[in-house]
């Protein structure tokens, strides 16, 4: 019995590896959009799918890094400006990517990449606008994004290629950034359910830490700080600025030691080139053995590990 179980199992995982390793053909014949370009994951995706072959449309927010981008790449790849949290920008993202195309293309990908840091602070400091500037961006460009682009990579038969996070199944600090990366899964999942039929193919990166500018160390203290400040005297009060240096310090410590971010590159690659793409991509050791371990195991658990040594506020103490 348990000889046939361990051939199964065997067999699965030996077709799943096979099947992992096949790629798609023609990556001079196929376009991609990635946003989120000026820095970090989406520069470094841009280099490398230009590097491969792909036609390349790299969105950027600021016009000066398209430049730096087009600088360092080949004549295939094209940028263009994109704010993803303006419809006016992305209607004219499409018309600009419809330009590019040839008259019987479509995109092969759409990468949405595009993303912010910030919203540190207890939720009793936080206000409104710190949950809608991280949502906009984080949550509503990927779905905005998603929905005027997806009738180009239906005529691909293509993929939506979506950057979560650990963050998006293991809320533990940054309440809005979790929020916006919670809806990201779900958005993702519902999307690839309603395409199942379209020949398009949904995946999600769910990264663990890695050294972008979302977890700046100058950004988190400042950040911490100003909704700090934003709440009464009562709240500061209770929580005291010992609680805030010792959230900002346990954070920086946390963000310490990166993983390697080509680690995220080699995760969007697979995503882009691979026949049969990954629905999910955990990338990092801490995403794939920390929080793997604290997302599976029961509630009580994963919160009595969690926050055993967490900052404690004056008001308990």
């Amino acid at each position: 019995m348990w000889l046939y179980v361990i051939t199964i199992l065997i067999g699965y995982w030996t077709l799943k590896w096979f099947l992992g390793r096949l790629k798609v053909d023609n990556y001079g014949e196929k376009y991609v959009l990635v946003t989120g370009c000026d820095s970090g994951f989406g520069n470094l995706l841009a280099k490398r799918l230009d590097s491969l072959g792909f036609h390349v449309i790299a969105a950027c927010l600021k016009q000066d890094s398209a430049d730096d981008l087009t600088k360092a790449s080949s004549k295939h790849l094209r940028t263009l400006q994109l704010d993803v949290t303006s419809d006016d920008d992305i209607k004219t993202a499409l018309t600009k990517v419809k330009t590019i195309l040839p008259p019987t293309k479509g995109l092969w990908a759409v990468v949405n990449n595009a993303g912010v840091g910030g919203g540190f602070g207890t939720v009793e400091c936080l206000n409104r606008k710190d949950y809608t500037d991280i949502l906009d961006v984080n949550l509503f460009g990927v779905i905005d994004v998603t929905k005027m682009f997806l009738p180009l990579v239906r005529k691909e038969r293509g993929r939506i290629v979506n950057m979560a996070s650990v963050s998006g199944r293991l809320s533990v600090t940054f309440t809005p950034y979790c929020i916006a990366k919670y809806g990201v899964e779900a958005f993702s999942d519902s999307l690839r359910r309603e395409v199942y039929h379209q020949g398009i193919q949904v995946s999600i990166l769910e990264p663990g830490c890695f050294k972008t500018n979302i977890l700046n160390p100058t950004m988190v203290k400042d950040c911490y700080h100003r909704t700090y400040q934003q709440g009464d005297a009562a709240c500061q009060q209770y929580y005291g600025e010992d609680f805030i240096e010792d959230c900002i310090n346990n954070l920086i410590r946390f963000a310490s030691s990166p993983g390697d971010i080509n680690m995220v590159i080699d995760a969007y690659e697979h995503a882009i080139v691979a026949r049969y793409p990954k629905y999910r991509y955990i990338v990092g050791n801490d995403a794939n053995y920390l929080h793997r371990f604290l997302w599976t195991v029961p509630e009580w658990m994963s919160d009595f590990i969690l926050c055993y040594n967490a900052p404690r506020p004056a008001g308990i103490k």
